[in-house]
């Protein structure tokens, strides 16, 4: 599970506090493992996990580990067997949904559909984070939040360092 939250963190750009935090009694991370896992397969899960596991090392002297992220999570993409399993893990997490693409056909173009996983995938789905809002139905906020300017994106994503990533750009 820690290497699972170590590279999710890495793909989506937010913090492992914020994917997993230490009180979590949602604990959504575990429908993500599990759908992760049964979609890629166990022998590509475990390779995935695995080399997520040996590159994720300390940064080298003079390098954040921003840096050191971006350069796994590149790494990582950049192998063209994890590329789209990766590539759905991020939609799950931002979605809470698990995509999947529907090729072309003929005058078709090809598609996407997502299946919810379920109420709770949805309502912690990381892209309410990122619009700074919350899903319809589910809000934690006191009623008037939206009078006040937001707090920095960086507040949300559990990030400390203010600058954009390129994979944010």
């Amino acid at each position: 599970m820690n290497n699972f939250v170590g590279l999710s963190a890495v793909l989506t750009g937010f913090a492992q506090g914020v994917i997993a935090p230490s009180i979590d009694p949602i604990n959504v991370k575990a429908e993500y493992f599990a759908k992760f896992q049964a979609e890629t397969g166990n022998n590509l899960f475990s390779q995935i996990l695995s080399d997520f596991q040996t590159l994720n090392t300390p940064p080298k002297e003079g390098q954040t580990q921003e840096e050191k992220n971006q350069e796994i999570g590149e790494t990582i993409l950049a192998n063209s067997d994890y590329e789209m399993p990766c590539r759905n893990l991020i939609f799950l997490w931002y979605s809470g949904a698990w995509p999947t693409i529907i090729p072309a056909n003929g005058a078709k173009p090809a598609s996407t559909i997502s299946t919810l996983l379920s109420s709770k995938s949805y309502t912690q789905g990381l892209v309410w984070q990122v619009m700074q809002s919350h899903p319809m139905g589910d809000s934690n906020y006191r009623y008037g939040y939206w009078q006040n300017t937001p707090a920095d994106l960086n507040k949300y994503t559990g990030n400390n360092d203010k600058t954009t990533s390129k994979w944010q750009q």
